[in-house]
């Protein structure tokens, strides 16, 4: 095989495929928070020369290989697989809530 026979699309196919591993890999280790936005997987895939834009990564999400690492994508927030979609308040702050709505269910 040539070298003039590779396709340009494939090549940043599997370019994708091993980056996605490699993310997987970083956020195994903890290399990569789990707060993790939009902007930072752009520049993530952007570092290693494959240039996306939101729209892209919406797409993409839907479709392997993403679709095994990435839930969702909320807003500007990457939901990995495992992590928690809704951001629960500590109980403390469940307890000023109910407090205020007492409060003004009295007056």
């Amino acid at each position: 095989m040539r070298l003039y026979e590779f396709d340009e699309n494939s090549a940043t196919v599997s370019k994708i495929v091993a980056l996605t591993n490699q993310l997987e890999q970083d956020l195994e280790d903890g290399e990569i928070p789990t707060e993790y936005s939009m902007d930072d997987l752009i520049n993530y895939f952007r570092e290693y020369d494959v240039i996306l834009d939101a729209q892209d990564l919406y797409n993409m999400i839907k479709q392997p290989p993403l679709n095994a690492l990435i839930q969702n994508i909320q807003g500007d927030k990457v939901v990995f697989k495992g992590q928690s979609t809704t951001a629960t308040p500590p109980e403390d702050e469940n307890q000023k809530v109910v407090s205020r709505m007492a409060k003004n269910a009295m007056k």
